[in-house]
């Protein structure tokens, strides 16, 4: 099987993340710092490491600061949700995410505005005036994607946050960038930074990190932290006061190992690979006559994804030919509508090819083998 749905989640995962999550199930299952025994104490301990490992991967000075959660979709509801109230104003993009949109529609709701810009493909400084003309007095948070799940394009983070006003939260979505696009989010002044284990990280499904360098917003959840039991407040102590209920040990385990994968493979390594097999797929696949393709794969400016379609045919469709023919690959709406309404694709879709590290060209030779007989 040729695996092609890595901006969905990375396959296969490195054979060391496997090992060592395995290795802990078969030793370890005990509640991490929840009781006083030395396994109990082992599990805590590797916790922090874990947390250590995440910290010196994305630049975070404070161990506490990194908010172990289920995933990047929990990570953004928990900024979002507990940053913004009634009267404050957002600004966000046509290229975000549903894990973005939706906690923002059902702010909207509440009274809080939100004015979403259309991101340009091929001048980052008119998406910057975009963004910065539309602050006003109330706004209180830019949300953003560092990369578009369905293009792969690279937003000009750095350069938003260094012109934003130092009240205006910069919150990023790196569930595309994350394990592939450099990132220090002390130096490159992003306030809160999302993202899940599973995909350019290397880990398991089912992790998360919520990365601050502000203020911790409210939680999402409240319950059992393990500490001042006593208390029918919520702890107000990081990382406990947005880490109610059990941490899953295995998954914290396979995070550490994945991040420890990308630093030996080299971050750099990794995005140079992504990018140059994009830019030899989209080569070949531009050859066939029977493909809509969307956008060019700029070297500079997209990382890992091409979006197209077959003439004629709905995405989900071409997927289940690809499908038959042992490749996968992703079709539909990617949780990204606004997206599709901007590229009239909203009824069929898109068909999208995302790489990994372990991809290569032999692969793509035989994706455009397959392509050229659909019918």
């Amino acid at each position: 099987m040729i695996y092609f749905d890595n901006a969905a989640s990375t396959h296969p995962k490195p054979q060391s993340v496997i090992r060592a999550m395995s290795g802990w199930l078969h030793k370890n299952a005990a509640n991490a710092g929840r009781s006083g025994h030395k396994m109990s104490m082992e599990a805590a301990e590797m916790v922090y490491n874990t947390r250590v490992a995440v910290g010196d991967f994305f630049g975070v000075k404070k161990a506490e600061h990194v908010i172990l959660v289920p995933g990047a979709t929990y990570a953004l509801n928990t900024v979002i949700l507990g940053l913004l109230k009634k009267g404050d104003h957002v600004i966000t993009t046509d290229l975000e995410h549903n894990s973005v949109l939706r906690p923002l529609w059902h702010l909207n709701k509440k009274s809080v505005d939100v004015t979403v810009v259309s991101v340009s493909f091929d001048d980052d400084e008119k998406t910057i005036e975009k963004i910065m003309r539309n602050i006003n007095s109330r706004t209180k948070a830019i949300v953003c994607t560092q990369s578009s799940n369905v293009c792969g394009k690279i937003l000009p983070i750095k350069q938003i946050a260094v012109r934003k006003p130092r009240n205006v939260c910069l919150i990023v979505d790196g569930s595309q960038g994350a394990g592939t696009l450099p990132i220090n989010i002390v130096e490159d002044r992003i306030d809160y930074y999302c993202a899940p284990s599973h995909k350019g990280l290397m880990g398991p499904q089912g992790g998360g990190i919520l990365l601050l360098n502000n203020v911790a917003p409210k939680p999402l959840v409240l319950g059992g932290t393990g500490t001042e039991s006593t208390n029918p407040e919520q702890p107000r102590e990081l990382p406990e006061y947005l880490e109610s209920g059990t941490l899953s040990t295995p998954i914290c385990v396979g995070m550490k190992a994945g991040i420890e994968f990308i630093n030996r493979l080299g971050i750099e390594q990794s995005l140079k690979h992504k990018r140059a097999l994009t830019e030899y797929a989209y080569d070949e696949l531009r050859k066939l006559d029977n493909l809509e393709l969307y956008m060019y794969p700029y070297k500079e400016s997209c990382i890992g994804v091409i979006p197209f379609n077959v003439r004629g045919m709905d995405s989900n469709k071409v997927v289940e030919y690809l499908d038959r023919n042992n490749i996968c690959v992703r079709g539909g709406i990617h949780c990204s509508p606004l997206f599709h309404k901007r590229f009239g694709t909203i009824e069929r879709g898109m068909v999208r090819v995302s790489f990994g590290c372990f991809n290569n060209d032999r692969e793509v030779n035989e994706l455009v083998r397959v392509l050229k007989k659909i019918n």
